[in-house]
């Protein structure tokens, strides 16, 4: 009697643990599918999300809104990409670069461009025209920022000075300030002329280079 009491308990346990097993699997694998869903969810909803962004910033003049647009939950993640993207597309010349845009904020701007084989000299040093149009496109940036959406501004000189040779991973940081409207008229009767500095530094914080570049700011309303 008590042999066969043992018996059904054993028997009653192990039919226990088997449920309370296969209920976790079950919980498990609806887990699972719940997570996965989400997942594959988010994944789509992003990517609808940056192709609409792509699609309705196309051609934007306005590189702040851009950016400002680009900082949204998950999107932000992949902005520096999309906004180098985009950028291409404006001006297809950034694209011999490897750049992409750090900070942007209005008047201020930092870029960094990655060292490619495709970029260098026969001195195993980034070419001076990379950095010449690193310097360009980051203190234009920076300038247009200042801007209205109906203003253009037209480069009309660069001057580069040279310190160090470019090897590695570069910054380019450009702080822009507007001139007040009297000193710009007083100082610039033929036309509108902004000015931007560009400061070139390698992974050691050396500067590598510096450029001054003078812009022809055309107003929409002129």
């Amino acid at each position: 009697m008590s042999s066969s009491k043992y018996a059904d308990l054993g028997q009653a346990l192990s039919e226990h643990f088997q449920a309370t097993l296969h209920l976790s699997r079950v919980a498990l694998a609806l887990e699972w599918t719940i997570l996965t869903r989400f997942i594959v969810g988010v994944v789509v909803s992003t990517l609808l999300s940056i192709i609409y962004l792509v699609w309705t910033l196309r051609g934007s003049r306005q590189p702040l809104h851009v950016w400002e647009k680009l900082n949204k939950p998950v999107i932000k993640l992949f902005r520096p990409k999309i906004f180098a993207f985009l950028l291409c597309g404006v001006n297809p010349y950034v694209g011999s670069i490897d750049i992409r845009i750090s900070t942007f904020s209005k008047g201020f701007c930092t870029g960094i461009m990655r060292d490619r084989q495709k970029n260098r000299n026969p001195f195993k040093s980034i070419h001076a025209t990379a950095l010449a149009t690193l310097a360009e496109t980051v203190g234009e940036l920076a300038l247009l920022s200042t801007l209205g959406p109906k203003d253009r501004a037209i480069l009309i000189e660069i001057k580069m000075e040279f310190t160090k040779k470019a090897r590695g991973l570069l910054t380019a940081s450009s702080d822009f300030t507007p001139p007040m409207t009297t000193e710009t008229t007083e100082a610039n009767e033929e036309g509108n002329e902004a000015k931007t500095v560009v400061v070139i530094k390698d992974r050691v914080l050396d500067t590598v280079a510096e450029a001054h570049l003078t812009w022809n700011v055309k107003r929409g309303d002129q």
